[in-house]
């Protein structure tokens, strides 16, 4: 299997953990999306994360491809049935912050004549949101075994980090003294963005 992602997707960081947490053997290929026209022939929508399979098979969207690298793994599962409907909550707002993240982070290189102030606002003001959003639900996400909602709110903060801010840790201090916890998983600092 190999998995086409950029070292900084969120989305590409959080399938390469999850492989690596289900001890999945998996080749990482670094790919520029805009660029990685070969892609055109496996996945239309030319976005990163791809996951090929040794078949050939191309599956994407990272949280099909979480599910389908958990669906084969033999340790437990990432998705468990206990409190279902809470943790993909979080897993949806954590992966809403990924993307605003990215939202933000492509506004943010553009020329000055074609960024929008509108538009970096509102992407600001929502990833704000959405990190006050995991803070207060901070107990929860730390609580249980290893769950997706946990993989994914780690690379979601850790691209904030990387690409933004890290004054959210002040405002947050739960959510931080989590993250800083889950970080130090091999998993994790194995991937860790470099930069």
């Amino acid at each position: 299997m190999k998995i086409f992602t950029a070292e900084a997707s969120p989305f590409g960081r959080k399938t390469v953990v999850v492989a690596r947490e289900q001890e999945l053997a998996v080749e990482l290929e670094l790919v520029n999306v805009y660029e990685a026209t070969f892609l055109d022939k496996i996945n239309p929508l030319r976005q990163i994360p791809t996951l090929q399979l040794d078949d050939g098979t191309a599956i994407y969207d990272s949280a099909v491809i979480c599910q389908y690298l958990d669906s084969i793994a033999r340790k437990p599962t990432l998705y468990p049935d206990k409190d279902r409907w809470r943790w993909q909550v979080r897993n949806a707002l954590a992966d809403g912050l990924a993307q605003v993240s990215l939202l933000l982070r492509q506004q943010s290189i553009l020329p000055d004549g074609e960024r929008s102030k509108m538009m970096m606002d509102r992407y600001t003001a929502r990833l704000h949101r959405a990190i006050d959003g995991l803070e207060a639900q901070a107990n929860a996400l730390a609580a249980g075994g290893l769950r997706i909602d946990q993989i994914t709110a780690a690379t979601a903060l850790a691209h904030v980090d990387f690409r933004h801010t890290r004054d959210w840790r002040a405002r947050c201090p739960k959510l931080a003294a989590w993250f800083e916890s889950f970080s130090q998983r091999p998993s994790m600092v194995a991937t860790a963005i470099k930069g």
